[in-house]
């Protein structure tokens, strides 16, 4: 029997012709819709509860849970499509690229400065160590240049890049204007996600890229730009986060790059022939699931206001 489409999924198969045929158009699954809400609900509230309480350890450690579980089910997709992977030593470094946010971020702010240091110092260190590994240990596997060079692309794809939350949550200044940049960030990139879900249920017609999720169109694509320029918008009158340029130019950047994360773990799951990364999150799936369009949404967000507080610009 075919792989059909998770109602958790991004997308990453397709209905069976029997599920096409007996299910009416254009409609929201009233139960799927309900499991996404209460998960996002409840997901929301543990956020805000973390950036509100202060508790800079509490935050550092959930955004390392989010990233190292997203990792493992990264790693797992490729085990389960025949792949080996060094999923433990994989697992330190991103552990490590945690650590090293929390030493130079918190424990250190002084030398906030020297995190971007300690990053690079982690991914060398990975990579030598699995190439070190394929050198003095005879692996009981073929092609051992793939099982480093997925490992490593776990370590960059996740850790990596959702550490970027983190280095937009300790920015050097305002600690309250950190926190609202933070919620800004989430609620920018995860309400294109309902935006999407919302209008391309109901009036999607055209297949945006089929090959790789057919459960996508360009009316659910239209959706997420659409809500998140208008949140982005609402979000910086009334917080003063960014300036009315910026609050255009990210409401319309952001999503199309939160598009892009989505796919991206949708070209995962299909080469992995999975239907979601995890079922540990009611309606959405697992943790790589929740966190794929933020792994590119937030290196955009953090890297557009470097750009801007040297130029001044927009």
């Amino acid at each position: 029997m075919p792989l059909e489409e998770s109602p958790t999924s991004s997308g990453a198969f397709a209905p069976t012709p029997a599920e096409k045929a007996a299910a009416p158009r254009y409609r929201i699954n009233p139960r799927t819709f309900l499991k996404r809400l209460v998960s996002w609900a409840a997901l929301w509230i543990v956020v805000l509860l973390l950036v509100y309480s202060g508790s800079a350890a509490g935050s550092i450690l959930l955004i390392a849970f989010f990233g190292l579980a997203g990792q493992w089910e990264f790693y797992h997709a490729q085990e389960e499509k025949g792949h080996k992977v060094f999923k433990q030593s994989g697992l330190f470094c991103g552990a490590l690229v945690f650590l090293n946010s929390w030493y130079f971020l918190i424990h250190r702010p002084n030398d906030a400065r020297l995190v971007h240091f300690g990053m690079e110092l982690v991914l060398v260190f990975a990579i030598l160590g699995a190439f070190i590994r394929l050198v003095i240990r005879q692996e009981e596997h073929r092609a051992p240049i793939t099982t480093a060079a997925l490992t490593l692309l776990g370590l960059m794809y996740v850790p990596f890049l959702f550490n970027f939350v983190a280095l937009l949550a300790f920015l050097p200044g305002d600690p309250a204007h950190n926190r609202i940049l933070l919620v800004y960030l989430l609620a920018v990139t995860k309400f294109s996600d309902v935006g999407a879900y919302v209008i391309g249920s109901l009036i999607g017609k055209h297949k945006m890229i089929p090959r790789i999720s057919p459960g996508k169109t360009w009316e659910g694509f239209a959706g997420a730009i659409l809500t998140s320029l208008v949140i982005s918008m609402v979000m910086s009158h009334f917080t003063g986060v960014l300036s009315f340029n910026s609050s255009i130019l990210l409401g319309i950047l952001l999503p199309l790059i939160s598009v892009v994360g989505d796919l991206a773990e949708s070209v995962i799951k299909r080469d992995a022939s999975i239907k979601d990364s995890g079922h540990t999150i009611p309606g959405i799936g697992g943790a790589l699931d929740l966190i794929d369009s933020i792994l590119f949404t937030a290196p955009v967000l953090y890297f557009y206001l470097q750009f801007t507080a040297v130029t001044g610009q927009p």
